[in-house]
């Protein structure tokens, strides 16, 4: 076995700050790590990685993007572009670009990564389907429904032979809301259905469950079926409201839709 490198440990310490809630202390211990090893370009890459992370949980998405641009480009050089170490932190960076809305570059690293790691590990490697579910984002967030659903099914189909009931919610969740994109609204409102009875069953009283009741209200709603769209909303709103997210911006959106509902069936 070789020795750990001198700086391991206080890597470790720093990144479980961000852990801790503390993503600006982590940040400062982070960057006080890559000025006291300028010239050990890991010991750089990795804690420009971390400050990454902290920056985007900060709410600092373009300053996330150039601590993880930098950990990319030194991992590249160090440790090669197929190496386990920089496809994670290529997709850290594609998702970061995602929410800047660069979807380009997002979708070109987050291929190259994808193209990477079914090389290392195989096409049924659940770490290429978590990928690929990101990749499919970005093509839904760019109005390419066909090319998010095939990646989306390819992902579903790798989580449903590892038996990831979580996952696949996730994947049914996303293909509904791709079939009311098209404006397959009976398909998508299925869809919808399967998503909550598999979060039911895998996660229970869950925020993700939370989600799919107000997804399942929604999609109701826009079916005019007020009733049945009334419930799932406040379903949705009082497990938020039981896990103590009353106030998240998903909670208030179901809330909101819930209002719309009840005027409806009041005939307002």
């Amino acid at each position: 076995m070789g020795t750990a490198p001198p700086w391991l440990t206080t890597l470790r310490k720093s990144e479980a700050l961000l852990v801790e809630g503390d993503a600006q202390g982590c940040v400062n211990a982070l960057e006080s790590l890559c000025n006291e090893y300028p010239l050990d370009a890991l010991c750089r890459a990795l804690a420009l990685e971390g400050v990454g992370r902290a920056r985007f949980a900060l709410g600092q998405p373009e300053k996330a993007v150039e601590a993880l641009a930098q950990s990319l480009a030194l991992l590249r050089e160090c440790k090669g572009a197929t190496a386990r170490l920089t496809l994670g932190v290529m997709q850290n960076l594609s998702f970061a670009l995602q929410g800047l809305g660069r979807l380009d570059e997002s979708i070109a690293l987050a291929d190259e990564a994808a193209q990477g790691l079914e090389a290392a590990l195989g096409p049924d490697a659940p770490q290429l389907a978590e990928c690929l579910l990101r990749l499919s984002s970005s093509w839904y967030r760019k109005g390419n429904f066909d090319r998010a659903e095939t990646l989306m099914l390819r992902a579903q189909s790798i989580w449903e032979k590892a038996g990831d009931l979580e996952k696949m919610g996730t994947c049914l969740n996303n293909l509904g809301r791709i079939c009311e994109e098209r404006g397959q609204l009976a398909e998508g409102i299925a869809l919808h259905r399967k998503a909550l009875a598999v979060r039911k069953e895998a996660q229970g009283e869950h925020e993700d469950t939370a989600f799919s009741h107000g997804n399942l209200g929604v999609a109701l709603a826009t079916a005019e079926l007020w009733d049945e769209a009334e419930a799932h909303l406040r379903a949705a709103v009082e497990m938020y409201e039981r896990l103590g997210r009353g106030d998240c911006p998903e909670a208030q959106g179901y809330r909101r839709n819930l209002e719309l509902c009840q005027r409806a069936q009041a005939g307002e």
